[in-house]
């Protein structure tokens, strides 16, 4: 994911022709400026400080930031510059010192809440961070909303948090519903969370706008590849291998390294997050759906396991309230348990749940996190029991297996020639895809390299040369 966005320090007016006015003092021919011109020529200086600090001369930027602040010493305008600048070059004592000098200047000044909260966030005081931007939404008159709450979600992707990430990226979304980076942050994180029907949706708005780049494209690509959307993946691969040649995210693809590109990184990171889910649940306290029970006798196998398992629980939760922004001051309130629930021990749940065995039809926008949820599981259990294969999506009408091993399904053998005769628009990664070969393989059979180029006509070994004349 990309970093953090910081908001333009500062709003600069150049247009200062107009606002000049000159007077003289009485009995002299020297000429004043009036008191205002001091905060005109410092919002100048401001200007040419951030314009050098953006081309590299961060000595001419110090200067000029410098003599903002002597001209215009209790505008905020100039402490918030100054921070960014402190920002830039690391000295983070002293940005985090003018970010405070620019609110105590200037309390309503939500800018300065939203460069200071995303400041902090990217030194990793999250909780802290967070107050500030909301603090910034909540100013008067701001018109960045939208900015701050994708600052939100992104602070909360830091944490790892990607139910809340994906909340405050939807509210920057809606009060700027064409704002092309809350897109496709959405779209990533939709992306991770398996949910490709809404990613797609996402990046089509987005490069409806003609905000298109490697990145986007890597997306639509990998997005394709779940779906077996093979007209969209050969789109995608002629984007990037012609308009991108030279982008990290065509090396990547080039190179069948598509697993170490951010979007796949970002999905690694949402499956650990789902996996560590219920102990960090647990740890803090959070309330669970109330438990309905069901008395069931036992699989023949389970009861001769033991003798004190006479009885088995078919376990429904009720599905949680979807999340929603949350208060800093929310209070979480017990559910209601009947007494017969209350009666009955962890131990006998846990059992019951181990025991009982059953089948799932996935639904529409299902995920195993809500299926683990739901059979009170974890999804390494659900992975375990399915065979499923690493990041692998679940799609509507898929049967699950809840309690026990799935029979194990024997994938198709692909019949694979001696040799391939090259396609318009093939590339190596894709035929080694299409065969199941390895790439380095057919590299080393070939004689070719990852730079090497293939035309259309061309034969290519899909088998070791050297085996086929024996």
């Amino acid at each position: 994911m990309q970093k953090l966005r910081l908001l333009a320090c500062v709003v600069f007016s150049l247009q200062l022709a107009a606002c000049v006015t000159e007077t003289t003092v009485v009995g002299s021919d020297r000429q004043i400026r009036p008191k205002m011109d001091q905060k005109e020529a410092a919002r100048t200086r401001i200007a040419l400080g951030i314009n050098y600090l953006q081309r590299g001369d961060n000595a001419q930027a110090k200067f000029n930031l410098e003599k903002a602040k002597s001209l215009a010493p209790e505008l905020a305008e100039v402490h918030n510059a100054l921070a960014y600048y402190y920002q830039q070059v690391a000295e983070f004592e002293d940005a985090e010192n003018s970010y405070k000098t620019a609110i105590e200047l200037e309390p309503n000044n939500a800018d300065s809440y939203n460069n200071y909260g995303a400041f902090l966030c990217q030194r990793g005081k999250y909780e802290q961070a967070e107050q500030l931007l909301l603090q910034a939404i909540s100013r008067p008159g701001y018109i960045r909303a939208a900015d701050s709450y994708e600052n939100i979600a992104l602070c909360r992707l830091e944490q790892r948090d990607f139910i809340q990430a994906k909340t405050y990226l939807d509210l920057s979304i809606k009060h700027n519903a064409s704002r092309p980076s809350a897109l496709f942050n959405l779209a990533s994180v939709n992306y991770a969370m398996a949910d490709l029907p809404a990613a797609q949706v996402l990046l089509d708005r987005m490069q409806s706008a003609s905000q298109i780049s490697p990145r986007s494209v890597l997306l639509g690509y990998l997005i394709a590849q779940e779906q077996q959307d093979y007209s969209r993946m050969q789109m995608a691969e002629q984007l990037l291998l012609t308009t991108y040649p030279q982008s990290q995210e065509t090396l990547l693809f080039s190179q069948g390294k598509l697993r170490e590109s951010e979007f796949s990184l970002l999905r690694q990171d949402y499956k650990q997050q789902l996996l560590q889910q219920p102990k960090e649940q647990l740890k803090a306290g959070v309330v669970q759906p109330k438990i309905k029970i069901t008395r069931k006798k036992p699989p023949a196998a389970v009861a001769e396991r033991t003798e004190d398992a006479r009885l088995s629980a078919a376990i429904v939760t009720e599905p949680l309230p979807e999340s929603r922004v949350v208060s800093e001051n929310l209070a979480v309130t017990e559910p209601a348990v009947s007494s017969s629930e209350s009666d009955l021990q962890p131990e006998v749940i846990e059992a019951a749940s181990a025991t009982e065995v059953q089948q799932h039809e996935v639904q529409q926008d299902e995920t195993l996190y809500g299926i683990a949820e739901r059979y009170s599981v974890t999804i390494s259990d659900i992975i375990s029991w399915n065979s499923l294969r690493d990041n692998q999506p679940i799609v509507k009408g898929q049967v699950l297996w809840i309690g026990q091993q799935a029979p194990r399904q024997i994938e198709p053998q692909i019949e694979v020639p001696e040799r391939y005769q090259v396609q318009y628009g093939d590339t190596l990664f894709r035929i080694s895809m299409r065969y199941r070969v390895k790439l380095t393989s057919l590299l080393q059979w070939n004689n070719l390299t990852e730079q090497s180029p293939i035309r259309a006509g061309q034969f290519i070994y899909l088998k070791d040369p050297a085996q086929l004349e024996l």
